[in-house]
């Protein structure tokens, strides 16, 4: 998150690219916007892969019991 310190060094600092604060302002925004997309985009990633992770270790144990019973040898470990 970014201080008002950050803030206020970013607006100084694009009064060379923009003319006015409102401008600077919108374009903050506008990239607060497309960031927090991506950061959301990055933990629904994460949680999927979490539960696809569960869900190999369920079929790895499932395997491996079943396995275990037939008498099988195992394929690959």
């Amino acid at each position: 998150m970014l201080t008002k310190g950050d803030i206020d060094w970013l607006i100084d600092s694009m009064k060379l690219i923009f003319a006015t604060r409102d401008e600077t302002i919108k374009k903050l925004d506008m990239v607060n916007e497309k960031l927090d997309t991506f950061i959301g985009d990055i933990k629904s990633k994460r949680e999927e892969q979490t539960l696809h992770t569960g869900d190999h270790q369920r079929i790895d144990l499932r395997i491996s019991r079943l396995e275990k019973h037939a008498k099988l040898m195992p394929l690959a470990d």
